[in-house]
């Protein structure tokens, strides 16, 4: 297994010394990294401090390589999180792996399962959707002592999912956080140009948050950045479901009998125009899209011969081959296999396979919309809801959390539209409102992507990372993945 399924990301050193600065423990203090990689946190510490040393690491490839240059930490190649550690420690620094909650079942072949985390009392607190690297955080603090520190660096897209609200709690249950440094630029080894945040906290302190300061780095140099504030709640952000609610699209269940069928003879009542791929579409807006035809028998329609018979022969080909699974059920269990549930798709569009360009896409039409896409309903103005998804800073919310294939591909899954979060339009002025309303409207009848940078720009008043930055991360992974 390669270091990708392990959810290894490596820190560089310039930012291990810098978290390592943060530990204020006495001399000889006793110091864990549970999941050491290539040792870069266990050097730093051995460079710039007396601490005692205790190390983690699963992978044997790894272990084995630190251990024929460590001279300091006693170092066990075991997985942390089911180990039956009982020590308690004064200091814990680590980059966790960064493993989705879907993918954790993938490192069984290394005793590691969803069921085996879910069975330990420490993890119960923590959703299902909680990413390994919770886990690993939950362990940390639980084997801190009292007024123990723990220093830990992750991507910052935990503050945007619903996962990521349980795990505040989590820590403010326990901890203060006494550092909260969001860094900007290359921080990793490798596809390394993502937002991360180094949290620094401290174990039975009263629960309280922090100021976030914000840093960049670039080559060997971290420096300060200031950002422009707009207003006192300038971080403040609401979530997807304050804004819209999401369904898939309309399921066939069995495309090749209800996208274009062939039957002659059969009138327009029995048909209704459905887009089945993005590619279909072309700009922001599904009118004068090209559409595909839709078998669509309602529940009270009389059925005409020619369609009788089409089905018929679909029927006795479907129990033959037992392929749709699904449709061969419903045959088994007398139901009207060939009655689709259909919805009212008015709203916004969104295909969740992306290989290109993000496109959320206004459906003032009505037209029916397959399952490869995403109906979202708006909550609030429906131009503005699209201006708001079509914008840098969402997008790169989306690269970051999708999930990459091969040939350039991204799937989003529901979820991951849902864990979206917006800056809190409550708190624009009127004017930047009716702009962004403008802004929407006009991005769905010109199509023209220029209009993208114009919402990023204004939306960049209430966001805490520069246009500049967004825009040149997004371009960065986004290229990145185009090129696997």
């Amino acid at each position: 297994m390669n270091s990708d399924n392990l959810g290894q990301i490596f820190t560089r050193r310039i930012i291990a010394d810098y978290m390592v600065s943060f530990f204020t423990l006495p001399s000889k203090s006793l110091v864990l990294d549970p999941c050491f990689g290539d040792g870069v946190f266990l050097s730093s510490l051995s460079s710039n401090t007396d601490y005692l040393q205790v190390g983690y690491e699963i992978d044997s490839n790894l272990f084995n390589s630190f251990s024929n240059i460590n001279k300091i930490a006693v170092i066990n190649n075991a997985d942390f999180l089911l180990s039956d550690c009982n020590i308690m420690f004064d200091g814990i620094i680590m980059n966790p792996p960064y493993i989705r909650h879907e993918k954790i079942d993938e490192l069984a072949e290394y005793g590691v399962t969803k069921a085996k985390l879910s069975a330990k009392s420490i993890f119960s607190m923590l959703p299902k959707s909680a990413n390994l690297y919770m886990y690993f955080i939950v362990k940390a603090i639980n084997l801190l002592n009292k007024n123990g520190e723990l220093i830990v660096i992750f991507p910052d897209s935990w503050l945007n999912s619903r996962s990521g609200a349980a795990f505040r709690k989590v820590l403010l249950k326990n901890c203060a956080v006494e550092k909260r440094v969001h860094v900007t630029g290359r921080a990793f080894e490798k596809d390394a140009l993502v937002d991360v945040v180094i949290l620094k906290l401290k174990k039975n302190s009263t629960p309280t948050d922090c100021e976030p300061l914000f840093v960049r780095v670039e080559d060997d140099l971290i420096t300060k950045r200031t950002i422009k504030q707009f207003g006192q709640n300038i971080k403040s952000k609401i979530p997807f479901h304050d804004c819209a609610t999401i369904k898939r699209g309309i399921t066939t269940g069995y495309n090749e009998a209800f996208i274009n069928p062939t039957i002659s003879e059969l009138n327009d009542d029995y048909f209704e125009d459905i887009i089945s791929s993005p590619k279909a579409v072309v700009g922001y807006s599904t009118k004068g899209a090209s559409v595909d035809k839709l078998l669509y028998v309602k529940e009270d329609m009389e059925i005409a011969q020619p369609l009788r018979e089409y089905l018929n022969n679909m029927e006795v080909n479907i129990v033959e081959s037992q392929k749709p699974k699904t449709l061969a059920s419903k045959i088994k269990t007398g139901c009207n296999w060939y009655s689709i549930k259909a919805f009212d798709c008015t709203g916004i569009l969104f295909g969740y396979i992306v290989r290109g360009d993000m496109r959320f896409i206004l459906n003032d039409t009505g037209v029916v919309a397959r399952d490869n896409f995403y109906v979202i309903k708006p909550k609030i103005d429906k131009y503005i809801l699209l201006a708001i998804l079509n914008n840098f800073y969402v997008y790169m919310q989306l690269e970051s959390i999708g999930r990459k294939y091969g040939g350039g591909m991204l799937k989003l899954q529901k979820y991951d539209v849902e864990s979206i979060m917006f800056p809190n339009i409550t708190e624009f002025s009127e004017k930047d409102i009716g702009k962004l309303s403008k802004l929407g409207k006009k991005l769905a009848e010109t199509g023209n992507r220029g209009i993208i940078e114009e919402i990023s720009l204004l939306l960049s008043n209430y966001e805490s990372t520069d246009l500049e930055t967004i825009k040149n991360q997004l371009d960065y992974m986004r290229s990145a993945r185009l090129e696997k």
